[in-house]
Parts: C-alpha cells; structure tokens; sequence
C-alpha cells in the first residue's frame, strides 16, 4: 500500500534476513513517504543489531514474521494495539510452528497472537520456544494471557525486558472533585440537547480538550487517505502491467451507519480526498430473520410480501447523508446501499466467512463479521439513482475503537451508577487492552478477503495516547443528568457539534448488528455459533 512498484514478499535482504510484513509505517522515525515501508523495515533491521529496538520506533498497524539468520531467530508478533491479524499453532510432538494471517476451521488448535508484545523463537534449538519482550511492564491481565497460551502451545515461555517505558498515567485517582464537574452538574436543564452540546463548549477546557483531539483526529485521517497508491482497485491493475493511467475513482470508502463516529470520519477525510474524486459511504442492511411469506385474506394461498432494508442504520445513515450534503456541497459522494438476502447470507456465512472468523466462533462475532465482510466487499445500488456499483476502492476507513476509548456502550453507564468513576476507568483500560482479542484481528482477516484495507483512525497511537490520560469524565458523562445520545461518548459529541453536525452529534449509540439488522436479540452473543 506505500511506494509506487510492488516489493515481493518475502522481502530478504544481502545478509540472507527474511521479512514478511503485513503492516503500514504511518509516523514515526522509520517513516518515509514514495518508498515501500517493506524496504525501509527491512533495512532498518539490517543496521541495527537490536531489532526489538526497530519495532519501538513504529508508529501505525502491523504484523510480521523476521528471520535473522546470523543469529537464527525467529521474531514475530502484532502491533502494540493489536489491529492486524496474526495467527499461531504449536505442535511441540513433531516440532512445528505455524503462523499465519488467516486460517481456516479445519486447522485444530489455532490461536490469535495475543497483541503483548514481540515473541522470539530460537531455530538452533532441536523443540519449540518461545520467548516473549512485552510492550508494557507486566500485570495481572499479562499473566492470565501468558499463563493461557503457554497451556494451550504446551510450551513454557520465557519473559524478557519490556520494550516500551512503563506508563505513569495508568493508575490514575479517579474521583471527580466538585471544579472538575461543576460545569457539568450545574448547567442549566436543556430539554433540546442540540443547545446542551454549544453551551458546553463554551467552557475554555473542555474547547481546548475538543480542538486538540480535532487536531490529532485530523492528522490521523489525512495520513490514513493519503499513504497509498493514486489508483483503485481496476486501475492499479492496469499500471502494474505497465500502463499509463490516471485514476479518478473511489480510492476511500467509509463503512457509513450514520452514527457518531463514521459521520466524524467522512467529513474529516472530505479535507483530504481529491475534490474531483468520489468518497463512497457504504451501509449496510440485512432481510429480516422471518417467513416473508402471509396467507392472502381471501383465501389460503401464501401470498409473497416484499422484503425491506429499512433498518436503523439505513435510516440513520440517510439522515446523516443529507446533513453532509449540507456541511460539504462540493464533495461527490457515493451512499451505497448493500442489501443482503438471508440466502445471500447463509451461502457465504458457512462457505467463506465461517473460515475468516476462525478461531473466533460465537454469535456476536458471526453477527460482526457477516455485517462487516458484506459491508466491506462494497456490492449494491447507489442512493437516489438505483444503479448498480461495487466500490473499487482500496482503503476502508473504520470507526473501531471510538466505544472503546470515549465510553460510548451501555454498560459504561450501568457500571458508572452502580460502582463510580473509578470501576468505569478500570472498564475503559481492560476494554483498550482487549479490542485486539475480541474485534482487530477478525475485522483484519474479513476486510482484506476483499483485496481491502481497513484503516481505524481513532486507534491512531497518539489519539490513544491523548485519550488514555484523560480523566474518565473528560470523555463521557453517562449519567442521569445526561441521557442516551448526549453523556455517552460526550467528548466526541462535542467535537462532532464542532464541525458543523447537528442532529448527528446527538444520535444514540447503536449497535452494528442490531442497526443492521443482523443479530438476533434474544441470542446470547456470548454462546458459540452453531451456524459456523
């Protein structure tokens, strides 16, 4: 996706050291604009004889395998937040060590690398082993992750120096004094939240808070549309066998429900994407889980009843559209509309997407997945003239992460009322700490099965750097006084309001497969999918 020629893979350098890279150097030291990240990794891992060092200087997601032959190493692993996918088996009996990006289901035994730092296996040694240099100083959560892999690989691992320094603002003494809410609890009672959002940023920390996570946001989308090839997926073709081509064709796309945080990403990326080019907004909606057949009232025939994909989240991505119509009336934007059939569904839910989920198996990641890999392949008819198109598209810009770090579920308000600020810090943490184990390396594996990047600009490092040291109330502030579609992910709302949304700063939180219509609410998301 960076340089302008192809570099294979596996990459090896003079001295015989193999790279397979799976991953994009965004900032940072190593980076470099025109030429591949391939290369300038490989190279950097050449000179410096310290290669966990490399791996330190990286600012952006990634995978990857590394052979150092004079020392017969093998280092692998995943970035610090885990947004690739990278998969392991172990069989100590015949002394094999798998890894790779996707799998399938008839492959026993597979894991995800867990996403806690860079693991090393010593290929002089006549068994499988493992070592292991964390990102972070070990704790408890650590522990439980290594003490579950070293069972399930049968192998024992040993733990060496942590890569990066230990973070201090981790343990943070989360109690609100009466200063530091005050313009929260005693703002005046708005009925309509649309003034609440203005009125709120009249305050001169909580503006400074919004314009600075606007800057960062900023920066993180404009390298995100900006680092790839000039060409969509029909044209890059045509230019690596040679030919002379000038691509104006989608090159982004943005899985769009019309919530909170797709809407921010779409009009952000208006700022950085070609004005002659199109920006696609690609919604998706699934057939209702019924008979869509009823008997006719004059007699007993079954009567064929029209099958409609009017979810939420089409509803709300319509109404989200025309406000961007309004904030940017010189974009061109394509609203994609992807229907899909239960039959649709269930050909490749058992053939395909079964496969990408793997290990992954329950019913929210079916109900996930399905959404996104039919989101992601970008098939259906466009808005308003009913043509048919598929995005060609080669970029993905996804909101993952926003929930995670701003407060955004249901259960940041119930643990917020029932237990404090504290518990609701300590929620916020574990959820960062677990993204990369319960959604990245599932939406890594479905999206790049359609030739597909996903790019999730709020997980940009330094926005989670920003966000992670911010008190738990300077995000969100779920509570009573502050109902559903304004406390929840308030931070964000504000700078929602900030660039020009009105209506869309306000929207509830939904969930993908409920606005989508794809989950079934009386199903335990929890429980293993028979239907894999």
């Amino acid at each position: 996706m960076q340089g302008s020629s192809l570099t294979v893979q596996p990459a090896i350098d003079s001295m015989g050291n193999i790279l397979l890279w799976n991953g994009d150097i965004f900032s940072g030291n190593l980076a470099q604009d025109d030429i591949c990240d391939t290369k300038v990794l490989l190279n950097a891992l050449q000179s410096l004889p310290n290669i966990i060092s490399v791996f330190k200087e990286i600012q952006g997601p990634f995978s990857f395998i590394y052979f150092q032959k004079s020392s017969n190493l093998l280092y692998f692993g995943r970035d610090i937040i885990g947004r690739h996918s990278l998969l392991l088996k172990s069989n100590t009996d015949e002394n094999i060590l798998t890894l790779t990006s996707v799998a399938n289901k008839q492959i026993n035994g597979i894991v995800e690398v867990p996403a806690i730092g860079i693991f090393v296996m010593n290929l002089a040694n006549s068994g499988v082993n493992l070592a292991c240099y964390p990102w972070r100083e070990p704790d408890l959560r650590f522990t439980d992750v290594i003490e579950a892999l070293e069972t399930h690989l049968s192998v024992d691992i040993d733990i060496k120096k942590t890569i990066l320094e230990s973070d201090t603002l981790v343990s943070l003494h989360l109690h609100p004094n009466i200063e530091d809410i005050e313009y929260f609890e005693n703002s005046p009672y708005f009925e309509n939240s649309y003034t609440t959002l203005p009125y709120f940023l009249q305050n001169k920390d909580i503006y400074e808070r919004v314009d600075y996570l606007s800057q960062l946001l900023h920066k993180a989308v404009e390298v995100r549309v900006k680092k790839q090839p000039k060409f969509c997926k029909n044209c890059i073709e045509l230019f690596l066998h040679g030919e002379n081509v000038i691509c104006e064709h989608t090159k982004i796309g943005i899985l769009f429900s019309g919530g909170l945080d797709s809407a921010i990403l779409a009009l952000i990326a208006d700022k950085y994407v070609p004005q002659n080019e199109y920006i696609d907004l690609i919604n998706v909606a699934f057939e209702k889980s019924v008979n869509t057949h009823k008997k006719s009232n004059t007699n007993n025939e079954r009567q064929c009843v029209p099958v409609h994909y009017d979810v939420p989240d089409r509803k709300t991505g319509k109404q989200t559209f025309s406000e961007l119509l309004k904030i940017c009336p010189k974009r061109k934007w394509n609203f994609l509309e992807v229907n899909v059939s239960q039959k649709e569904l269930q050909k490749y839910r058992s053939t395909q997407i079964c496969n990408l989920l793997y290990p992954l198996c329950t019913i929210l990641d079916e109900s996930l997945g399905c959404a996104v890999w039919f989101a992601s392949r970008a098939r259906g008819t466009l808005f308003m003239s009913n043509n048919v198109y598929e995005s060609p598209c080669r970029v993905l810009l996804l909101g993952m992460g926003a929930d995670e770090l701003f407060g955004g579920y249901m259960r940041h308000r119930t643990i917020l009322k029932y237990k404090g600020w504290n518990a609701l810090a300590q929620e916020l943490s574990i959820e960062l700490a677990r993204i990369s184990e319960r959604n990245l390396g599932r939406d890594d594996r479905i999206v790049s099965d359609h030739g597909k990047q996903s790019r999730l600009p709020y997980l940009d490092e330094n926005i989670v750097q920003y966000v992670q040291q911010l008190k738990p109330w300077e995000r969100c502030y779920p509570t009573d006084k502050m109902p559903s579609g304004l406390g929840d992910k308030l931070l964000l709302r504000l700078l929602a309001y900030k660039l020009g949304f009105q209506s869309t700063a306000n929207f509830p939180k939904r969930a993908f497969q409920f606005g989508s219509r794809i989950a079934n609410g009386k199903e335990n998301a929890k429980d293993v999918s028979d239907r894999l």
